[in-house]
């Protein structure tokens, strides 16, 4: 579990915006799902609008009646996360609830939960009175989201949850869990931190909105660092050389306050900044002042960027898609990869033209309502100067000191002065609502997407997919991957049931007891079932979606039983580190068609000693020449089975059997003209011309291509035999 807490720019007061959003009764969250609520200390219904704003009430007069005021506000908004997977019941969220606000020092306020089941993770909001009901206002712990950490660790090993990394770990001692806490080294050698360079809570935001795509401080420690740190390291750096090679990437460094900022231009005007240090310890203001002397700035014309972050960004937002690439043979999926290229450009450029459009009709907009409200102000001004006079004689008619006539006059007029201030800022807030300073490229997918924009749901699925690769426990999660070139669809697996959430872009696979099987989210199947029937039925379906090649993630055990599975079915395994598991089984499987291949040889040639012989040929109705007559063998000759190499050595038809396999291979591959029908069929007729036995013939080419491909191929030999069959039938006139 992790635990997060949600905090504002400006103080609130009240809790009815907090709540109207959990309880998503704002008009724009209409269409999301009513979420399953609850309170803590607080006896009021939640079940509809009106029982939600009698609770607002009934907190909001709480919090007027504190003792004391606080900077802060009496509002206290914290989310709870649960593990993909899991699905917590009302009891233990109320459990959870409690023990939270125990643990910050919150036990008997009010307090009142949502639970959001329509992302990844469950998680429940949180929202908390901070002054109790006999008037006495609880501080907010200093260190608020350390023991909110320690307290999901706690709550983890009361319920059985899984545990999420955190500043604090839980290990095990003589059988006995414990809770430790744990330094940033600890946490980096376990493989939960990266160790690389930490960019700020406004950058980590600012790659949210971008759907994934680096933020400035990110993109600034790549590539730029590096040119950057090489020329401050050179002989003879200066100033001068080193605005030289930041203007090379568009970038301006220049001092600010105590430090050193790197800043950049976007093409909106908006600009962009981030510590200098950002780049590594050698880029602080002191470092650099040591290494090139006292600050000077650039001088002098500089050169073109030759890469900006702008560009960067642009070109992120087009190709984030981040789904695993398979090199295909298959004509078929190379098209649809080109086409959904050219969509992915088209989407990334029609986003880019209507920000710009947003941009200047917002600049119109905001030029409109700036010189309406000056005309507003200035027209305000005169008119009470106008009624001062009349008010004042009123006030003097009514007996009023002249004295306390002008303090009230002077208070109305402040007090309209004030009402048109709100109203102007009211209407500057709803442009803002209506139309943004920059749309957001993940808000705008989702709009498009509800539009039923193809495109977009799969770029929707492509930046999910790059979420989870980009997370510190991608490689444990146990799953299978592959190019996804279709819309989101549900497919057919027997005794499954799936189920297509539209807005999170995934199905769910659910069996008959009702439990989740896997998840398909496009680019990725993810498990949460690990028997022998959900694995083949998640590489069925991921052999449907990705052309056959997989990529397989997870524990080792997890990877080995899946590569074995998979190379059984006729599924490719795109692993480098599994090809050696996949040589095994497929020698495995070798020995044991060796085996039914002596089986059957060794049937045969007992049949054949007490039945006569009787003609064999493709099929039943094949009107192709009949073979040579040739003499039954010598009973006494008994037939043995010989190796694969061998036989295929002695046979004078080794070669008709290899371009019948040949053939078999193109059309299994996707290639299903006529052109590889009639070259099977010219094959197995010069093999049946040297005196092959045609239904032997037919199996053993069948076995070969089972044993290098697995059964998966079955459907596609059926497809095969089908075809030849209505060849002949053809060139015999009894078909198309």
């Amino acid at each position: 579990m992790l635990a997060k807490v949600i905090t504002r720019k400006a103080v609130s007061r009240e809790f009815g915006e907090a709540v109207r959003y959990i309880a998503r009764d704002n008009p724009d969250q209409i269409a999301e799902s009513s979420p399953e609520m609850g309170t803590l200390n607080l006896d009021c219904p939640l079940d509809t609008p009106e029982d939600r704003q009698a609770a607002i009430d009934i907190l909001d007069a709480t919090a007027a009646a504190a003792r004391n005021t606080t900077a802060r506000g009496p509002v206290y908004h914290v989310t709870l996360a649960w593990q993909e997977a899991e699905h917590p019941e009302r009891q233990q969220i109320d459990a959870a609830c409690e023990h939270v606000m125990k643990t910050l020092g919150f036990k008997g306020h009010d307090a009142l939960w949502a639970l959001h089941r329509d992302t990844d993770h469950d998680h429940v909001h949180l929202i908390v009175n901070r002054v109790h009901a006999d008037g006495h206002t609880a501080k907010v712990p200093k260190y608020d989201w350390l023991l909110l950490d320690k307290a999901m660790r706690e709550i983890e090993l009361a319920h059985g949850w899984r545990h999420s990394p955190g500043p604090y770990g839980v290990v095990h001692d003589q059988g006995k869990a414990g809770i430790v806490r744990m330094s940033r080294a600890e946490r980096t050698a376990l493989g939960q931190l990266d160790g690389g360079q930490r960019v700020s809570n406004a950058a980590k935001a600012a790659e949210h909105r971008n759907a994934g795509a680096q933020s400035f401080q990110a993109w600034l420690a790549g590539e730029p660092a590096q040119v950057l740190r090489t020329a401050v390291q050179s002989p003879g750096a200066s100033w001068h050389s080193v605005h030289h090679a930041a203007a090379r990437y568009g970038v301006t460094i220049q001092p600010k306050g105590s430090g050193m900022v790197a800043t950049t231009t976007l093409d909106d005007g908006r600009v962009l900044a981030a510590k200098a240090s950002q780049m590594g310890r050698w880029a602080s203001k002191n470092a650099l002042e040591k290494a090139l002397g006292p600050y000077k700035p650039s001088r002098g014309p500089m050169p073109e960027p030759k890469v900006r972050y702008a560009a960067a960004l642009d070109g992120q937002r087009a190709n984030l898609w981040g789904e695993p690439q398979h090199a295909s043979a298959d004509p078929e999926r190379q098209r649809r990869r080109a086409e959904r290229a050219q969509a992915r450009a088209l989407l990334a450029a029609r986003f880019k033209a209507e920000l710009e459009a947003i941009r200047k009709q917002r600049q119109a907009l905001r030029k409109a309502m700036t010189a309406r409200h000056r005309d507003e102000r200035q027209a305000l001004i005169p008119m009470l100067r106008g009624e001062r006079a009349a008010a004042l004689a009123e006030h003097r008619r009514d007996g009023m000191d002249a004295k306390v006539a002008l303090s009230y006059r002077a208070w109305e007029e402040a007090k309209a002065k004030e009402a048109l201030q709100k109203r102007q800022a009211a209407e500057r807030k709803t442009l803002t609502a209506k139309i943004p300073r920059t749309e957001v490229w993940r808000t705008w997918l989702e709009q498009q997407a509800e539009l039923g924009d193809e495109t977009a749901k799969a770029a929707l699925r492509g930046i999910r997919y790059r979420e989870q690769r980009n997370s510190k426990k991608y490689q444990q999660l146990d799953g299978i991957e592959g190019e996804d070139l279709d819309p989101l669809r549900k497919l057919t697996v027997a005794n499954l049931r799936a189920e297509i959430d539209h807005k999170r872009q995934l199905v769910v696979y659910t069996g008959q007891d009702g439990r989740e099987k896997f998840t398909d989210t496009g680019p990725r199947i993810v498990m949460h079932d690990k028997s022998d029937d959900s694995l083949e039925a998640a590489l069925r379906i991921a052999a449907q979606k990705y052309g056959c090649k997989v990529d397989i993630t997870g524990s080792s055990e997890f990877r080995e039983r899946a590569a074995r599975q998979a190379v059984r079915l006729g599924i490719k395994v795109g692993n480098a580190d599994l090809q050696a598991i996949v040589a095994d089984e497929q020698a495995r499987m070798r020995a044991e068609r060796m085996a039914t291949r002596t089986t059957k040889a060794e049937q045969t040639a007992e049949r054949r000693r007490t039945e006569p012989e009787k003609a064999d040929d493709l099929s039943p109705d094949s009107g192709d020449k009949p073979a040579p007559h040739r003499p039954p063998a010598a009973a006494s000759q008994p037939v043995t089975a010989v190796p694969e190499k061998q036989a295929g050595a002695a046979g004078p038809h080794e070669q008709a059997i290899r371009s019948m396999e040949q053939t078999v291979e193109r059309w299994v591959d996707g290639d299903r003209s006529s052109g590889t029908v009639k070259a099977f069929i010219g094959a197995y007729d010069c093999a049946r011309a040297q005196g092959a036995d045609g239904r032997g013939l037919i199996a053993e080419v069948a076995d070969r291509i089972i044993s290098r491909r697995g059964d998966g191929v079955a459907a596609g030999l059926a497809s095969f035999m089908a075809a030849i069959e209505r060849q002949r039938k053809r060139e015999q006139g009894m078909g198309r």
